[in-house]
């Protein structure tokens, strides 16, 4: 697939809508999951002289996964790997459907969604005005008072979203459209997520990982079915002005927690000190010190009073740098990842370290009798020192949080891990697998991590067992054997979804019956995903089933009872049959 022309779709061809139809004139661009062409319809339109019909220009977005698909004729082909496809056509749909929802004037419209050559299409107004980011190049950089407005319109159209609960996660120059009138329109929603009332998202799978320089820290480890995270996308919109303040792309996240927020960038463009400040709030490594909403961000624009601190090197701002979290963060994927996800995995900006022992245990002393910080430092080297494995890893701690009044320090901090590592402790070796995973006080080295990934899981450490499945599912190699052990072992601990991924692995594998297999466990059990698979197995006669329309029609139902979108639309599909 080398030439994008080679899999498009030809110039005049007919897509057939709900409501419109389409004449395709030029692709407009190609990425991992889709195609956007240029196309054009009739719409009715009411005025003076009553109703009248006219054609204007569309973008028409097609699901194309650029490593799986092909096509014959218009159709879509996906060869052996279609169980991943129809996965991910799923999601696709989902979304354009909750994106068909939105109606906002900086948020691109949504004409319609469809079905057509074993796709799902949507029509969306046509933007031509050139992007943001090409904007910024032209100008090599934007005023604040340019900057502040686009970032206003922007914010505007990121609170209407959160406000229907959906969030954007790739916001960047790149995805803000310009109309001819200046007013930014935001675009491609490929990774954004819907969430129900509750805060619960629609979808299963985790979030994807975002566009480096743009994405907080942990974007990339996040899983859907914790809270609303609206800070990723108040990151994204700080990045955003970041860039358009100074014409370069933002530093990486980790940069940022390494190295501090490079304000010097912002004052060689004679930023304002105030504006500064708001922007290195908002793109704090760690989330909870950024403003919590959009608009609590857009109010920060316009105060002058909000304090820049420098540390001891002037051109660099102070963020909390000590940025670790537990290490029960799922990171299981309820879809199988597209190649190369693991360069993504790679390089996740989290470092999820457990904290089994702590030196405030329940049932410690209190109040006056408690030990000062710098005794509790005290006990700890001595019990570290004297070989106590959690002491050692509590001592890790202490050095890479700051705890208790100990100055960070990561080397002594890795030091003290890799103790408490080589002694055994699961979470300590699972923190040395992800230091190694991104290169974090030492070089980065995916076989390092590996190694001790596999030692941690060894001893029943979820987050090692699920990143070792991931890994060889999709990553640098591909092992779909051995990803499906790592699984089976994460539904011994209790992760009853990971059924459905063993299932995607051997279905990948081209092992059909052990794939049908470990999909109707899942389904059994009542995992939405694979009940949805196995009325879609029923309904086409796939992996060795036999077409069966009332079977398929059972499946389809049970995962719509679950409020499955999908599953619901397939089944109306296959009763008015």
């Amino acid at each position: 697939m080398s030439n994008i022309n080679d899999n498009a779709l030809k110039q005049n061809t007919i897509l057939y809508g709900k409501s419109h139809t389409y004449t395709i004139e030029k692709i407009l661009g190609q990425g991992s999951f889709g195609i956007t062409y240029l196309a054009m319809t009739q719409v009715k339109v009411s005025g003076s002289l009553g109703e009248l019909a006219t054609t204007i220009q569309v973008a028409i977005k097609e699901f194309f996964m650029r490593d799986i698909n092909g096509r014959e004729e218009n159709t879509v082909t996906c060869g052996s790997r279609g169980g991943v496809y129809y996965d991910y056509k799923k999601k696709f749909s989902r979304e354009a459907e909750n994106l068909s929802k939105l109606n906002h004037p900086h948020i691109v419209k949504v004409l319609e969604y469809f079905e057509a050559n074993n796709t799902v299409y949507y029509a969306m107004e046509y933007v031509d005005g050139g992007n943001l980011d090409t904007y910024i190049a032209q100008h090599k950089s934007l005023t604040e008072a340019e900057s502040i407005e686009y970032a206003k319109q922007i914010g505007s159209a990121l609170s209407y979203m959160h406000a229907h609960k959906m969030l954007h996660l790739d916001l960047k120059p790149g995805n803000i459209m310009l109309r001819k009138n200046k007013e930014t329109v935001l675009i491609d929603f490929g990774l954004s997520k819907q969430y129900d009332e509750n805060g619960k998202p629609e979808t299963s799978t985790t979030v994807g990982s975002g566009t480096p320089g743009y994405a907080p820290i942990e974007q990339s480890n996040y899983h859907e079915g914790k809270d609303f995270p609206a800070t990723m996308d108040v990151y994204a919109l700080g990045a955003t002005m970041y860039k358009m303040l100074t014409g370069i792309r933002p530093p990486e996240a980790s940069e940022i927690l390494n190295d501090g927020f490079p304000a010097y960038e912002l004052q060689k463009h004679q930023v304002s000190d105030s504006l500064i400040a708001s922007i290195a709030k908002v793109m704090s490594a760690m989330k909870k010190d950024r403003p919590q909403s959009v608009a609590a961000f857009l109010e920060t624009l316009g105060n002058k009073n909000t304090k820049v601190t420098f540390e001891n090197d002037e051109n660099t701002i102070s963020t909390d740098a000590n940025y670790i979290l537990t290490d029960n963060i799922p990171v299981r994927e309820s879809r199988k990842k597209p190649k190369g996800i693991m360069l993504m995995l790679a390089t996740i900006l989290v470092l999820a370290v457990a904290i089994a022992y702590s030196v405030s245990k329940p049932g410690g002393s209190t109040g006056k009798d408690a030990p000062s910080q710098t005794e509790l430092f005290a006990k700890t080297v001595k019990a570290a020192e004297a070989g106590n494995v959690e002491a050692q890893f509590e001592l890790g701690n202490m050095y890479f949080y700051g705890r208790n009044g100990t100055p960070i320090n990561n080397p002594l901090a890795l030091t003290w891990y890799q103790k408490a590592a080589e002694q055994g402790y699961a979470a300590a070796q699972f923190a040395m697998g992800q230091m190694y995973a991104i290169g974090f006080t030492v070089q980065k080295n995916m076989s390092e991590a590996v190694k001790w990934y596999q030692k941690a899981a060894e001893q029943g450490h979820m987050e090692a067992i699920q990143k070792l499945a991931l890994y060889y599912e999709g990553g640098n190699v591909e092992n779909y054997s051995e990803a499906a052990k790592w699984y089976q072992k994460a539904v011994e601990q209790g992760d009853m979804h990971a059924m459905y991924n063993v299932g995607q692995c051997y279905e990948n594998a081209q092992n059909n019956s052990e794939a049908v297999r470990w999909y109707r466990k899942a389904a059994e059990q009542g995992i939405a995903d694979a009940q949805w698979k196995l009325g879609h197995l029923y309904q086409y006669g796939s992996l060795g089933i036999s077409e069966d329309k009332a079977e398929a029609i059972k499946w389809y139902r049970k995962a719509a009872e679950q409020g499955d979108e999908f599953a619901k639309e397939c089944l109306q599909k296959l009763e008015n049959k």
